[in-house]
């Protein structure tokens, strides 16, 4: 519980409206899960050190080098996100489940002949899926606040014809806010001490994937190196409802509120990565990469509707608006990522292994907005130095450990792995675990690889902002993460 306090202010800090850009946009295409082929999954994403699977391009592009033969490889998955909200100071829990079947990764390693300088000289061409946007998150409650106190705080001062298209203006159309005294201060049909039954229902999806191009070459038998061009590309989609009723018919005036909020985001962008892998001795291998910021062109596109009823001498009134569609283009730059990966690879007469372990290092706080590049006003470029300090401010630095470990037969593999992956967040000293395991079979020509993986997240939502901090909404979130995926490649 004392994580959702924590982040209270950091989910949506910077910007009050749903649709702007936040702390939580800059987290949630840097803070990525990386699904990846079956067997690199199976180890909890762990394999910096070793190389010898496709999904270890994105960590350490000097993996490549180990290849001696071209490979093609396809790995279909099956993800499910099981969420459950509630808002605070309530009883209520709600639960739903997300399920869905996509791609995690396709790729081609082409190898190349030897040359004076490398021992191998191989090309890569992936396409691999960092996240899926796919869930569906309900809570309700009573509770003390309404959202239209928000409306009225974003509408006073100003005229009707000054107000926003998108909360304000909508609110005065419907009725939801009205200025009896014409003095540019807005009232309701709520006390500031109001308890209120609301809920909200929120849909969110899309895909975060990323076309890699990587070389990579054995020097000499001890030492791999490796350099990659990353090309993420998103498309996120969420979709919004809040409501707020009075059954019981205890709010005067008042019966019903529904708001929505509709957002799309797009863009792409590129980042580089380069690398190291050492043999130290026949057991012990290490591996250092390196991968830039992601430099993004994003565009949001967005809309809003609401819907006001309420009864007026006996007479019930039903008002809706809609507001223009919006668009806001800017760039995003995430921060570097430094990974240093260790091995130990063990031998008998018949059984053969390893245990790699990943120490991933990324400051959050190197996040930084560009609203200045496609827009000249004041007021977008005294937002952006905003939220790029309350960045600066409320994010961290983390370091994620990811231990895995294969050994098998030359034909069975058995799989396992375990993450600690730290939260983004200044004040949320809490870890996430994940774990998994996977199953590999090795034939001449043919490669099939299985796995599943689980984790846990916990997170705080803020459905909208008010000055007055004890009618602010908030909703604990929690999260299983689970992934069923599978691998099948084709050496050739």
């Amino acid at each position: 519980m004392k994580s959702i306090y924590t982040i209270l202010f950091l989910v949506c800090f910077a910007v009050v409206s749903g649709f702007s850009q936040n702390i939580t946009e800059a987290v949630r295409y840097s803070y990525l899960n990386n699904y990846g082929t079956a067997g690199l999954s199976g180890m909890a994403g762990s394999g910096g050190a070793v190389g010898g699977d496709m999904g270890v391009l994105t960590i350490n592009p000097a993996s490549l080098g180990q290849y001696r033969s071209s490979v093609f490889t396809i790995s279909p998955t099956v993800y499910s996100i099981d969420t459950e909200a509630q808002l605070l100071d309530t009883e209520a829990n709600t639960s739903s489940v997300n399920s869905r079947l996509g791609v995690a990764s396709i790729g081609v390693v082409m190898a190349g002949g030897g040359s004076r300088l490398f021992k191998t000289n191989n090309l890569a061409i992936s396409w691999n899926t960092n996240d899926f946007f796919r869930q569906r998150m309900y809570y309700e409650g009573e509770t003390r606040g309404t959202i239209t106190q928000r409306f009225q705080e974003v509408a006073n001062g100003n005229t009707v014809e000054q107000l926003d298209a998108f909360e304000g203006y909508l609110a005065y159309a419907t009725g939801a806010i009205y200025d009896f005294n014409d003095d540019t201060f807005y009232d309701s049909d709520f006390k500031p001490t109001t308890v209120v039954n609301k809920s909200q229902d929120i849909i969110k999806y899309g895909r975060f994937s990323e076309i890699n191009i990587a070389w990579g070459a054995k020097v000499d038998e001890a030492i791999n190196v490796g350099l990659g061009l990353g090309i993420p590309i998103i498309s996120y989609e969420e979709n919004k409802t809040y409501v707020e009723d009075d059954e019981g018919d205890f709010i005067g005036a008042f019966n019903k509120l529904t708001y929505d909020e509709n957002l799309v985001t797009t863009g792409a962008g590129f980042n580089i990565r380069a690398g190291v892998q050492g043999k130290l001795s026949d057991i012990f291998r290490v591996g250092l990469s390196i991968q830039s910021p992601s430099w993004f062109t994003l565009t949001d596109t967005y809309d809003t509707a609401l819907e006001y009823n309420f009864t007026e001498q006996g007479q019930q009134f039903n008002f809706d608006e809609q507001s223009p569609e919006g668009s806001f283009k800017y760039k995003l730059v995430t921060p570097w990522k430094g990974t240093a990966s260790a091995a130990a690879v063990l031998r008998s007469e018949s059984i053969t292994g390893f245990i790699n372990l990943d120490a991933e290092f990324i400051d959050y706080t190197n996040n930084q907005f560009d609203f200045q590049k496609f827009s000249e006003s004041t007021l977008d470029a005294q937002r952006e130095r905003e939220l790029n300090d309350n960045i600066l401010n409320e994010l961290t630095n983390a370091v994620n450990l990811r231990l895995g470990a294969d050994f098998g037969t030359r034909t069975w593999r058995l799989k396992g792995g375990l993450a600690l992956i730290q939260s983004p967040y200044d004040l949320q000293s809490e870890k996430n675990l994940a774990y998994s395991g996977g199953l590999g079979y090795r034939g001449e020509s043919f490669f099939l690889d299985l796995s599943f993986t689980s984790r846990n997240q916990s997170e705080g939502y803020v459905p909208y902002l008010v000055l007055d901090n004890d009618v602010v909404q908030l909703v604990s979130v929690d999260q299983r993460i689970s992934n069923i995926g599978i691998t099948v490649g084709f050496k050739y």
